[in-house]
């Protein structure tokens, strides 16, 4: 009965337009981003004199040959070098798109939708994070492929080595998990405890092994994009994958605020949002909560205005009226607001103080039957 809950509640926050189309764009840049993840994954192997033929054999060994070709085929373009420092920089570059959008999804779904975008100061964090995805992807290409080697080494025994071994797989799997532990609580610039992003995380990594299992089955046996497609069958199958995973990542943010509501965690309510914001700026706190969270009266403030806001005031013929007209009616709204809150706050002070008299009589009636009785 929970769980039938907190699915109605996942489904309920689609009705949010932002949500419209998004997983589609996430499927795009995940697209768009893995050709030059690829690049730099395999130019920095290159430094350890590793090559990728072994994440190829692992492709064959765990996936079905059709999607096991599809991702080889991206493996194959990835062998493109380097010319200049500009190409890596526009390497990283198309990298960070993928983390950027997922951090302005990760941040519009935990503050309920009241958050303040800052393009450039999302941008630089997404370039960072995703240098760091593209460094946790290296290190554990490394461990996989290098691990019984360093067992080998530290604890000289064939048992240890056979161990490794054996573990590769689950560790590369926590790893994996790991991953998207860490996007779920890095992404978003509200700070958040990990563990209010974990049922998610166990929910998003779940779900994209069934759906990249159920996807493999169903392009082996019944897909045939050559028919349709022809040359850009192998594109239309790796995009639709990516487009089902996205639903996955969308659906694991949205699981965390249902998990939090239903099982009454508290951890990303409103209240709980501010209060991060506070710790995360310090004396700051005020003013950046005030600038990051939206207001139901910002737009009396012009300082909050954003750059399109602005230049329109300016540029956009007509823009002021229309500005001023909705400030004159937010007014409005907010006075009827306020006029309504002090008639319910009358009404309580009038209702406590008719509950104290009527107290205070019946405690004076029972006092007189007491007193009576002796």
């Amino acid at each position: 009965m929970l769980l039938k809950k907190m699915g109605f509640h996942v489904w309920r926050q689609f009705d949010d337009p932002y949500y419209a189309g998004f997983a589609a764009q996430i499927a795009y840049f995940f697209f768009m981003s893995s050709i030059p993840i690829l690049i730099v994954t395999t130019q920095l192997l290159g430094l350890f004199d590793l090559s990728v033929d072994f994440v190829e054999d692992w492709l064959e060994a765990h996936l079905s040959s059709q999607l096991s070709e599809f991702l080889q085929g991206l493996f194959s373009a990835s062998s493109a070098t380097f010319s200049s420092i500009f190409m890596v920089i526009l390497a990283l570059w198309a990298s960070s798109s993928l983390t950027f959008v997922l951090s302005r999804l990760a941040t519009h779904t935990i503050s309920n939708g009241k958050y303040r975008f800052n393009w450039f100061s999302e941008r630089g964090k997404a370039v960072i994070l995703g240098m760091l995805s593209i460094a946790v992807i290296v290190a554990a290409l490394l461990v996989y492929a290098y691990g019984e080697m360093v067992a080998n080494s530290i604890f000289q025994s064939e048992l240890a080595t056979r161990l490794i071994g054996e573990l590769k797989t689950p560790v590369l799997a926590l790893l994996f998990f790991g991953i998207i532990l860490a996007n779920y609580s890095l992404l978003p610039r509200i700070r958040i405890p990990v563990i209010a992003v974990m049922p998610g995380a166990i929910v998003a990594t779940i779900g994209i092994t069934l759906v990249t299992w159920i996807y493999s089955l169903y392009i082996e046996k019944a897909a045939n994009y050559n028919i349709l497609y022809g040359a850009f069958s192998n594109i239309v199958a790796l995009m639709l994958w990516f487009y089902l995973i996205s639903w996955v990542v969308c659906i694991g943010m949205m699981f965390n605020k249902s998990w939090d509501i239903h099982m009454k965690r508290g951890r990303l309510t409103p209240e709980k949002i501010k209060e991060y914001l506070y710790a995360q700026y310090g004396e700051n706190g005020a003013e950046m909560y005030r600038k990051l969270i939206i207001g139901d009266f910002d737009m009396f403030d012009p300082s909050l205005d954003t750059l399109a806001v602005k230049f329109s005031r300016k540029f956009d013929p007509g823009y002021n009226e229309k500005r001023e007209r909705e400030i004159r009616e937010l007014r409005t709204e907010e006075q009827i607001r306020d006029k309504v809150v002090l008639e319910m706050r009358g009404d309580i002070e009038k209702n406590m103080r008719e509950d104290a008299e009527n107290y205070t009589m019946e405690k004076y009636d029972d006092s007189i039957e007491g007193g009576s009785r002796w």
